[in-house]
């Protein structure tokens, strides 16, 4: 019995983006590529069976697809039906998979019965097609997967979506498959439907983006020419993604990390959280916009909250960094930052010191750790689950960010400008500060409006990043915008020199990956009436409700109290 296990990689462009997602790929599997390789090599001679490594074989493969990251994954289909030439039994497994047994796969599955494929039908978001939206999803997504194969199947409601990191079979079987025989006419199918949807009043939204995945197509063919196939065992293909779950490793057998995140596998990274709480002295306290009704400063209002529950705050910092192996550190007003204040002139208040600190001890950190997050002291951890783990901190900024829309900007309404009055916390005031900061730079203004109180990153971010090295010059042209620039009176009022608007401005100049947090790893409790402050209201029992109420629904994990109503946190 001759068997195979084989892999094939090739070495596709990508650039940092926005979303990161196939430039943390490539990076994560770069970091990992000796450990990965040496995985599959040491499995395949446990069991005595060849391995082969297709790398960057695939040449002049041509399909008619322009994404270079499909024909990369319809390529592996060549490979597959090639070895079934030449062997009786193949697997196929993605560079990203990492065997974690001694047991023989070929031995313990029943391939007389088919080709064994994992499926994805659990990540369906929902097999309705108008509940969907593509910006629900994802090109990637299993949802519009699993639509596409459904499509191509004349609306067959029970079909799957099949995930092609792990294939394995009989070559009897794999022969069946014909897989670059009938691609062809499967492409066309899938563009003919896209571009019907475009052409007709009653369209469904999600086809604007059907693409020919690999996955759907391999799907499609095993149910359209009825290829024998068994539906795996979560344990011999185990999908490790970015979702909150369990995973219990003595019963993987084969882990397949779509995540890319290795260190939950290997567990080789140095970790460290970080905060800082500084009492800034009554006379150094700015003077930002607070609640209408509140005749307290909002800045004073947040130091006297701060200092009722600062032990709590940090007990929890504390508990969660222990929980995840991580170094914990708290930083105050000690030598160090007395030290550093002391670059910076009168027109840089108490409060942005603080907050350019907070990215100098980033760098600073990220020389000692290989991992390192910062959290604001109004932050609070809501569940358990390792954020070094699950977040692409490794080669990407970790960090809420906003576009314009989201930020509230709407230059299309006439009146935008003739009644914009925001002040220098504002982020709509952060969208035009860093926008007037790129047109000096002759770059396109539109930027994210980024929220630091959370943020995850890597020494290769931070040296990207760069963020220190011109900062007095950038403190100057803020200085001249803010008197000089173009921009209408009342936008230039609200500008400020805080860190958010530099990070936006170095982000773009510098071309830095940046990881989105979604709303379970930043999530923002913003302010509400006076009442919700004072325990035992009924206000303030609704507002706790409503808290532990959304941590349950959307999984929150990090919570970012914009509010500082740390009282239906602490208080009963």
């Amino acid at each position: 019995m001759k068997r195979v296990i084989f892999t094939s990689y090739d070495d596709i462009k990508t650039t940092a983006d926005s979303w990161n997602s196939n430039y943390y790929a490539k990076m994560q599997v770069e970091d990992y590529w000796d450990r990965l390789l040496e995985n599959k090599k040491e499995y395949a001679e446990k069991i005595g069976v060849d391995f082969k490594f297709f790398h960057n074989t695939m040449g002049d493969f041509e399909v008619d697809y322009d994404l270079e990251f499909t024909k990369v994954n319809l390529y592996k289909h060549k490979l597959f039906a090639d070895l079934a030439e030449e062997y009786d039994e193949v697997l196929y497994i993605d560079m990203d998979v990492i065997f974690n047994t001694d047991e023989n796969i070929f031995d313990e599955l029943d391939l007389s019965k088919g080709i064994h494929i994992k499926d994805q039908d659990y990540s369906i978001i929902s097999k309705n097609i108008k509940e969907i939206l593509f910006n629900q999803v994802g090109a990637r997504s299993p949802t519009i997967k699993y639509h596409i194969t459904r499509d191509l199947l004349d609306d067959k409601e029970d079909s799957h979506v099949m995930n092609t990191g792990l294939m394995i079979g009989k070559s009897e079987h794999i022969k069946q498959i014909k897989y670059l025989e009938r691609i062809p006419e499967l492409i066309k199918r899938v563009n003919d439907i896209k571009n019907q949807n475009l052409t007709h009043g009653d369209t469904v939204y999600l086809r604007m983006y059907y693409y020919p995945n690999n996955e759907s197509l391999f799907s499609a063919i095993m149910e359209m020419y009825e290829v024998p196939y068994v539906l795996m065992e979560e344990e011999w293909h185990t999908l490790i993604g970015s979702e909150l779950r369990e995973y219990d490793w003595d019963k993987i057998k084969v882990a397949h990390f779509i995540s890319k995140k290795f260190n939950a596998f290997y567990k080789d990274k140095t970790k460290c959280i970080y905060s800082i709480y500084i009492e800034i002295p009554d006379d150094k306290l700015d003077n930002p916009r607070g609640h209408y009704k509140d005749p307290v400063n909002k800045s004073m209002r947040t130091k006297q909250r701060l200092m009722k529950y600062k032990e709590q705050l940090e007990k929890n910092h504390r508990e969660y960094a222990e929980l995840c192996g991580a170094t914990y550190i708290n930083y105050g007003w000690d030598e160090e930052y007395e030290e550093f204040r002391k670059r910076f002139g009168p027109e840089i208040t108490e409060y942005n010191i603080i907050n350019f600190y907070k990215i100098w001890l980033l760098d600073k950190l990220t020389h000692e750790y290989d991992l390192v997050l910062y959290v604001d002291y109004d932050v609070y951890f809501a569940d358990t689950w390792d954020a070094f783990e699950l977040l692409k901190g490794e080669h990407g900024l970790c960090c809420d960010i906003n576009d314009a829309f989201e930020s509230g900007i709407n230059i299309k309404d006439r009146n935008y400008f003739k009644f914009y009055n925001k002040d220098f916390r504002n982020p709509q005031a952060k969208y035009w500060n860093a926008h007037a900061l790129l047109q000096e730079e002759d770059l396109d203004g539109d930027n994210w409006v980024y929220n630091t109180g959370i943020m995850m990153t890597s020494r290769a971010i931070m040296d990207k990043l760069d963020y220190f090295s011109d900062l007095d010059d950038i403190i100057e042209t803020m200085t001249e915008i803010k008197e000089f620039s173009m921009y209408p009176d009342q936008i230039r009022a609200s500008f400020g020199y805080d860190n958010e608007t530099i990070m936006s401005y170095k982000c773009q100049v510098n071309n830095v990956p940046v990881a989105r947090l979604d709303e379970k790893w930043h999530y923002k409790h913003d302010f509400h009436e006076l009442e919700s402050y004072e325990v035992g209201t009924e206000m303030w029992e609704r507002t706790k409700y409503e808290l532990e109420m959304n941590i349950k629904s959307k999984q929150i994990q990090f919570i970012h109290f914009i509010s500082k109503n740390f009282s239906i946190l602490f208080e009963d």
